[in-house]
């Protein structure tokens, strides 16, 4: 799921960050472009507005210095015009000696506010002077509609950058109820098809290795009841035909002899019961392996020396220095006891044992000089409850130390190969176990 996150977050970021960026950029860059048409265009008309009021009030200036009644003219201008007019004793206007000499030179005054532009005119004849007052000039204002047409399209690219992110992984999602569900309806076989690009790798990946175990756990039952049905089968008929045997023999040696026998088949059903015991151990998904450095060359030193038989050769060859191996000892020590084990059962008089080192890797071979695994066979011997074609009855077992060691072997996150050896023409056991980090 980390994938998902790491991408959800990557999108967030691009969405509100990136376009947020992108389209304040471009809203800003048309804001400039147009304050700068705005602001020369506005110049423009303000310069032309009041050279029109110059013309204006220097032309009323002319005319009211010639009448008595100016005051009266003043009142009698209208009030709802935006150019408004008003007298002015000059000895109440302060102004610097060099704008005062101006004005009374029959220059206009222009002084502007936030709230008017007002032109002055100096009437000599009565030492006073109009002014003459207008509103400024009203800034064209922006198109009011690019800012909503720019938050439209970026809450619209927004949208679009989620689809395209959900959309894959609505993909998988359906994909994954999909196979799930034919699962569920037994088809044991149905896996998902993981891509290097995917949202939430991890839970198909999940997926695939509980349906691999389901699917695993499913075979051994169905394993396991033909075991039971076949092996649990014999020596009960065997202790059932010992025991009427017994209850109409009345020789005590034979009595005795019918009595051993059932004991035998009895032993052979508790031996039984043992293995499928320790199957089902080994099958808990609960165990805890307690991993650490194992001096790998020692270990199958003594697994031989337990094992050996004097009349099977055995050779083991290994490099010089100490071979370590990253896992759990005692279940180390099972698997290899298991290969050992199965290739004195099934050679003729031959073992060989290689070690060697490959990268990070430790790589043990256990091959015999029997009759070999057929390659279509090589999948199944690793089930449990199957042994050798052609091997039921000459070799004692019910077919679970290659499954223990299989299981072992996933544990640590080896692998097991089988193959043919060439040395000894006979089954070849190659297990892959890691190094120590």
């Amino acid at each position: 799921m980390r994938n998902l996150t790491l991408s959800l977050l990557a999108v967030v970021l691009i969405a509100t960050i990136g376009l947020g960026w992108m389209f304040d950029g471009i809203y800003n860059q048309y804001l400039n472009q147009n304050d700068e048409q705005d602001q020369h265009h506005s110049s423009t008309q303000q310069q032309d507005a009041i050279s029109v009021l110059e013309q204006v009030g220097t032309h009323l200036a002319v005319a009211l210095s010639t009448l008595d009644n100016r005051q009266e003219f003043i009142d009698k201008w209208p009030t709802e015009d935006t150019l408004s007019l008003r007298l002015q004793p000059l000895k109440n206007f302060p102004l610097p000696p060099a704008l005062l000499n101006d004005l009374t030179a029959g220059q206009p005054l222009l002084l502007e506010t936030d709230d008017s532009i007002a032109l002055h005119f100096y009437l000599a004849r009565t030492d006073e002077l109009l002014v003459l007052s207008t509103p400024p000039q009203i800034t064209s204002q922006n198109n009011s509609l690019l800012p909503i047409f720019l938050t439209s399209l970026f809450y619209l690219a927004v949208l679009l950058l989620m689809l395209l992110w959900l959309y894959p992984l609505a993909k998988r999602l359906m994909t994954l109820r999909q196979t799930a569900k034919c699962f569920g309806e037994g088809n044991l076989n149905q896996r998902i098809n993981v891509g290097t690009i995917s949202y939430i790798r991890d839970l198909e990946l999940e997926f695939n290795r509980m349906a691999q175990r389901i699917d695993d756990l499913v075979t051994d039952i169905k394993l396991l009841s033909s075991a039971v049905s076949h092996d649990l089968r014999t020596p009960l008929a065997r202790i059932r035909f010992g025991i009427d045997t017994i209850a109409e023999e009345d020789d005590p040696v034979l009595r005795k002899k019918f009595e051993q026998r059932i004991s035998d088949n009895v032993d052979e059903m508790v031996d039984l019961v043992e293995s499928l015991l320790s199957y089902a151990r080994l099958d808990q998904t609960l165990i805890t392996l307690n991993k650490a450095p194992v001096d790998f060359k020692a270990l199958i030193s003594n697994c031989i020396k337990n094992k050996s038989q004097d009349d099977i050769d055995l050779t083991f060859h290994a490099p010089q220095q100490r071979v370590m191996v990253d896992g759990d000892l005692p279940y180390l020590t099972v698997l290899i006891s298991n290969l050992l084990q199965n290739a004195y059962q099934y050679c003729h008089s031959q073992i060989q044992v290689t070690v060697v080192e490959l990268g990070n890797d430790i790589v043990v071979t256990v091959s015999d000089d029997g009759q070999g695994i057929a390659v279509e066979q090589r999948e199944q011997i690793l089930k449990p409850f199957i042994r050798g074609n052609g091997n039921e009855k000459k070799v004692k077992g019910y077919g679970m130390g290659l499954a223990i060691v299989k299981r072992i072997v996933e544990w640590h996150h080896g692998n097991i190969t089988i193959d043919n050896s060439e040395s000894l023409t006979g089954a070849q056991f190659s297990v892959t176990l890691p190094k120590p980090l």
